[in-house]
C-alpha cells in the first residue's frame, strides 16, 4: 500500500514539475481563443445561458459539451486567465498518469511494471500537444474519463468472477464512457479495448484460437457501448461536416489518403521510439518534397506488409505472451478514429493523436522486456536503463514544452522542422499581430499566400493587416485577388467592404455587404455590417431603415443579445426607421451591456447616440 501510494506521488509530482512551466505560457492563437478570450458566452462564466450554449455549441468543428463546461467553470472563478486554464490541463495529464498506474495495478497486480507504463505514458514528449495547448483540453479530459470507464469495466468484472454484485461498476464505467465521448469523440474504441482487457489480464476470453463462441458473451454484454459508439460516430460526422471540416475526396483522394494511413501508422511508431522534429502542424503530403512526403508504392507496401506481420506475430504468440496482441492492437484500434479514414482538417498527422494509442505500445514493450530479461543481473541492469531512458524523456519532454510559451515560438519552431507549411505561416502571422508587429505579419502572410496561392485565408489574413496598417488600396486589391479564386467567399467580402468604406467608395461597399449577406444569410457580423450601412449612410438614397431593423434584429437574435455592437446597430436602426422611442430603449440596452462587459468606449459612444435618438435624430455618417 505504502509502494503503490509513493508510485502515485511520484507520478504525479514529477509531471506537475515537468509541465509546471507551462502555467505562465501565452495563448498559442490556433484555436485557444475560442476557449479563452473571444466566446462570450464562455467568458461569462456559470450562467444557465453560458450553460446551454456549452451543451450545444460547436467550436472549431467539434461538439464537446463536459470540455466547453470545463472553461465556464475556469472563467467563472478565475476570469479570462490563460495560467489557469494551463494548471487545469496540468493536473487532469497528472491525475491521468495516476489512473493508469492505478488501472493496470488494479488488472495485473505488478506495481513496478505498471508505474513504467504510466511514466513513458506522462513523460513522453508526445504528450506536451495534449498537455501545453489550451485548446486540447478535450484530450486530456477524455482520457481522464476514458481510464475511468476501463478502471469501473476491470471492478465489474473481478466482482463478477467473485461472484460479488458488479452491475454497479458496470454502470459507473458506462456513464464514464458517456462523459468521455460528450469530452472528445476519439473514446469511441472504448468498447474495443476492453475486449482487448477481455482477453488479457482479464481472461475472460481465452485466446483468439478457441472457439468463437467464447466471445459471444463478452461482446454482447457490451451492446450499450457499441451502441453509444455509433451514436456518437454518427453525431461526430454530422457535426464535422456541417463545419466543413472534412474534406471531400475531391481535394484529397482516396491513394494518398491510404498512402498517409499506412505510413502514418509507422511514423507514429517512429516518434514513439525517437522523438524528434516534433511540430504542431504536420501538413498532410502533397507531393514528395512536403515534411510528410507520399511514399512510392513499393514503401507503401512494405509498410502494409510489415503492419501485418506484426498483426499476425502477436496473435500467434497469444497464448504464451498475450499482453503483445492487446498492446499492439490496442495501439491499432485506437488510431482508427484518427488516421485519416475520414479526413478531417489539413494536417497529415498529429502528436496530440498518440495520447490513447501510444498506452497499448507502452504496455507491450514493458511487459515484453520485463519477462524476457529474467536473469538477476539482466534486471539490474534493466532497472538502470529503464530510469536513464525516462530521464531522457523528461529532459527531451522540458525541452519540447519551451517551444510552446507563444504562438510565434511554436510555429516557427513547425516551419523549420516543415519547411513550406501554409498553415504554421497563417498563424506566425496571427502571433506577430498579437505582438503588435505588424511588418512581420505581413510578411507571414505574403509567404502563405505564396505557398499556397489558391486558398482564401492568406488572402483574408493579408487584406486585414494592409487595412489595419492604413494600407487600404493594397488591401483592396489583395482582397481582390482573393474573390476572383472565391467569389462566395463571406469573410473576403466583408474584408472589402470594410477597406472600400475607408476608400470613400461607398456604393460598392454596399454591393459587398449584400454579397457577404447573401452567401451567409445566419452570420452576425454580415447582418450587422450591412444594417449598420443601410442605417447610417450619409447617402440618403442608400438607406433603407426597415431592412435595417430586420436585419440587425437578427443579428441581435442570433448572438443572444449578447454583442454591445449589435444592439447598437438595431438601435441605429430603429432610429433611422423613425422608431425613436424604441431606438432609445435599445440604445440604453446597449448602454447597459457595455457596463456590464467593462467596454468602456462603446459606453460612451453609445451614450452619445443614446442623446441624438432621444431629440428624434438619427445618426448617419
Amino acid at each position: 500500500m505504502r509502494r503503490n501510494l509513493f508510485i502515485c506521488l511520484l507520478l504525479a509530482g514529477v509531471t506537475l514539475g515537468i509541465y509546471w512551466p507551462a502555467g505562465h505560457f501565452d495563448l498559442i492563437y490556433l484555436d485557444d481563443p475560442y476557449f479563452v478570450t473571444e466566446n462570450q458566452d464562455i467568458n461569462n462564466g456559470l450562467t444557465w445561458h453560458g450553460v446551454m450554449a456549452a451543451c450545444t455549441s460547436v467550436i472549431v468543428g467539434n461538439w464537446h459539451p463536459v470540455t466547453n463546461l470545463t472553461f465556464l467553470a475556469t472563467h467563472e472563478f478565475f476570469g479570462v486567465n490563460p495560467g489557469a486554464e494551463h494548471f487545469l490541463n496540468i493536473a487532469i495529464h497528472a491525475t491521468n498518469a495516476v489512473l493508469l498506474f492505478l488501472l493496470l495495478y488494479r488488472l495485473t497486480g505488478a506495481s513496478w511494471r505498471s508505474f513504467v507504463v504510466a511514466a513513458i505514458f506522462a513523460w513522453h514528449p508526445l504528450r506536451v500537444e495534449s498537455v501545453a495547448w489550451i485548446a486540447e483540453r478535450k484530450d486530456v479530459l477524455c482520457v481522464f474519463f476514458f481510464l475511468l470507464a476501463l478502471l469501473a469495466y476491470g471492478e465489474s468484472v473481478k466482482n463478477a468472477a467473485l461472484k460479488r454484485r458488479s452491475t454497479v461498476f458496470f454502470i459507473l464505467s458506462l456513464l464514464a464512457y458517456v462523459l468521455a465521448l460528450l469530452s472528445k469523440p476519439m473514446a469511441v474504441t472504448l468498447h474495443l479495448v476492453m475486449l482487448l482487457l477481455d482477453v488479457w489480464p482479464l481472461k475472460k476470453v481465452q485466446g483468439l484460437r478457441f472457439k468463437l463462441s467464447s466471445w459471444q458473451r463478452p461482446v454482447l454484454e457490451k451492446w450499450p457501448f457499441l451502441l453509444l459508439t455509433l451514436v456518437f460516430c454518427v453525431v461526430t460526422f454530422w457535426v464535422q461536416h456541417n463545419a466543413a471540416a472534412i474534406s471531400s475526396t475531391d481535394r484529397i483522394g482516396l491513394e494518398p489518403r491510404l498512402t498517409n494511413i499506412i505510413s502514418s501508422y509507422l511514423r507514429y511508431l517512429g516518434k514513439t521510439v525517437w522523438p524528434s522534429d516534433l511540430a504542431i502542424i504536420y501538413p498532410f503530403p502533397v507531393n514528395d518534397h512536403s515534411y510528410l512526403a507520399l511514399w512510392p508504392a513499393w514503401q507503401v507496401i512494405a509498410a502494409a506488409l510489415a503492419l501485418i506481420f506484426f498483426s499476425i506475430l502477436t496473435i500467434r504468440k497469444l497464448p504464451y505472451q498475450p499482453y503483445l496482441a492487446v498492446g499492439w492492437f490496442w495501439y491499432l484500434i485506437t488510431l482508427l478514429p484518427v488516421i485519416g479514414i475520414v479526413q478531417v482538417g489539413n494536417q497529415g498527422m498529429a502528436d496530440r493523436y498518440t495520447y490513447i494509442p501510444m498506452i497499448g505500445l507502452a504496455l507491450a514493450l514493458v511487459w515484453w522486456v520485463t519477462e524476457t530479461f529474467t536473469h538477476k543481473h539482466a534486471q539490474t541492469m534493466l532497472a538502470g536503463l529503464t530510469a536513464l531512458w525516462l530521464t531522457g524523456l523528461i529532459w527531451l519532454t522540458a525541452g519540447q514544452l519551451n517551444y510552446w510559451r507563444d504562438t510565434v515560438t511554436l510555429l516557427s519552431h513547425a516551419v523549420d522542422i516543415t519547411g513550406d507549411n501554409y498553415l504554421a505561416q497563417l498563424n506566425i502571422g496571427v502571433g506577430h499581430e498579437h505582438q503588435n508587429n505588424m511588418r512581420r505579419a505581413i510578411v507571414c502572410y505574403r509567404t502563405a499566400v505564396a505557398i499556397y496561392p489558391t486558398g482564401p485565408e492568406g488572402y483574408r489574413s493579408l487584406g486585414r493587416v494592409l487595412g489595419r496598417t492604413g494600407q487600404y488600396a493594397a488591401a483592396a486589391e489583395t482582397y481582390e485577388a482573393g474573390l476572383a479564386l472565391a467569389p462566395t467567399d463571406t469573410e473576403l467580402h466583408l474584408g472589402l467592404a470594410d477597406t472600400l468604406s475607408h476608400l470613400g467608395r461607398k456604393a460598392e461597399t454596399l454591393e459587398h455587404l449584400e454579397a457577404a449577406v447573401r452567401y451567409s444569410p445566419d452570420l452576425p457580423e454580415a447582418l450587422n455590417n450591412l444594417a449598420w450601412a443601410l442605417a447610417t449612410t450619409a447617402e440618403a438614397g442608400s438607406r433603407n431603415g426597415s431592412r435595417a431593423v430586420t436585419l440587425a434584429q437578427h443579428a441581435c437574435d442570433l448572438t443572444g443579445w449578447k454583442k454591445t455592437i449589435y444592439v447598437g446597430t438595431l438601435a441605429a436602426a430603429q432610429a433611422e426607421a423613425g422608431k425613436f422611442d424604441e431606438a432609445s430603449a435599445t440604445a440604453q440596452r446597449a448602454c447597459d451591456l457595455a457596463s456590464k462587459n467593462g467596454e468602456t468606449e462603446l459606453l460612451q459612444r453609445n451614450q452619445e447616440l443614446l442623446a441624438l435618438y432621444r431629440n428624434h435624430r438619427a445618426y448617419h455618417e
